[in-house]
């Protein structure tokens, strides 16, 4: 326990130097301390520090679960512990194979109990799990034979039972500090993962060609840079991440609906408010959209692509205001509808008309016409 004290002695020290945001920094100093009470009260149970499942242990030291997850991608960076990838067969729940390192995985699993192949799924079937390094606690043999064996017997018999809720790949994944840390672990170009399901946010700044022409390159640059600020901070601190940006868009992933849309109504209302000077107001068009991705290797970075991918993005390119853009795919959630109609309320209290209206569109190079959600205000029209 010792040694284990002297390293997060070590961490509190050393953590101002990585460059993560302050409010990451001071959270971390504050939640640290849980962890470390949290080992010394388990000292005696190695059981605990094996494969632990973040969810009950979010509720046991009564911390959310976001933060417990950047708290734990952290604490694999400094050593103090490893990170498991761990693939479940459809078939029968068990794990035929897991990996240490993201770069490591396969877009296809073989189960040998079951004798098939496969697809692994970042929010289905490939589960993240954190074990103690041994460097700090040795975790006896037979604790991991034991799970061994009774997951080979119980996935024979059929009765293996996943542990719900886990943490998802796509949940590690979606972190900023796992793309801070572990960005450089990239798929191989030959591979790729699936996603069932993530929301993506497509943005793009109204009028900045015209924006250069008439302000020059120095001042107009660096409007886009503030611009991007403004994004990267609301995006990250509604639990989106930046996938990457294209000229002055963004594209960002969020898990939730909810996260989503809060996070581009915030977008939206600052731009609202906001005199860019010399550029005075400026327009941002935001479109979203939900469904399945695969997960791939461009450019050495991780990146999405897919129908969704198109949809969302088609969705902001035929945009002509200051407006959000989003699918049924979107709206069609109670909590979506309650914070439209909320956000609505609060902008009416502020004496600005926002309206949402739906339409029948056909986006380019999209077979299938649509609904489409369009939120706008009166100020821009």
């Amino acid at each position: 326990m010792e040694t284990l004290k002297n390293q997060f002695k070590k961490i509190y020290h050393d953590l101002d130097i990585y460059n993560l945001p302050e409010n990451i920094k001071k959270t971390f100093k504050t939640n640290l301390s849980k962890i470390e009470q949290w080992i010394e009260k388990n000292w005696e149970f190695p059981e605990k520090f094996f494969r632990i499942n973040l969810y009950p242990l979010s509720n046991e030291i009564e911390l959310e679960l976001v933060q417990l997850i950047d708290l734990f991608l952290f604490l694999v960076k400094e050593g103090i512990f490893i990170l498991n990838w761990e693939y479940h067969c459809p078939h029968c729940n068990a794990v035929p194979d897991f990996k240490h390192n993201f770069s490591d995985l396969r877009g296809e699993g073989f189960c040998p109990l079951c004798d098939v192949k496969f697809r692994n799924i970042l929010d289905e079937n490939i589960e993240v799990t954190f074990t103690i390094h041994p460097q700090f606690y040795k975790i006896p043999e037979e604790i991991e034979e034991k799970y061994r064996t009774e997951m080979h017997q119980k996935a024979l018999e059929k009765q293996y039972l996943l542990e719900k809720p886990f943490l998802s790949g796509l949940e590690c994944l979606n972190s900023k500090l796992f793309q801070e840390f572990f960005g450089n672990q990239v798929l191989s170009v030959e591979e790729s993962l699936g996603i069932q399901n993530i929301i993506l946010m497509f943005t793009d700044l109204k009028g900045s060609t015209a924006m250069y022409r008439k302000y020059g390159d120095t001042v107009s640059y660096n409007i886009v840079r503030e611009h991007f600020k403004l994004l990267f901070n609301v995006i990250e601190n509604h639990n989106g991440i930046i996938i990457k940006t294209i000229g002055d868009a963004v594209m960002a992933s969020f898990i939730k609906s909810e996260d989503a849309m809060q996070s581009a109504l915030e977008i939206f209302n600052n731009f609202l408010e906001r005199i860019w000077d010399p550029a005075g107001y400026l327009e941002v068009k935001i479109g979203l959209h939900k469904g399945p991705v695969i997960v791939v290797n461009l450019n050495d970075r991780i990146d999405y692509f897919g129908n969704t991918v198109n949809i969302a993005s088609r969705i902001q390119s035929q945009l002509k205001y200051h407006s959000i853009g989003f699918t049924d795919a979107i709206y069609n959630n109670d909590n979506i509808k309650t914070i439209l109609r909320q956000f609505i309320k609060e902008n009416k209290d502020k004496d600005r008309i926002i309206q949402i209206y739906r339409k029948n569109v056909k986006l380019k190079g999209i077979d299938e016409e649509m609904y489409l959600y369009y939120l706008k205000s009166n100020k821009f029209q």
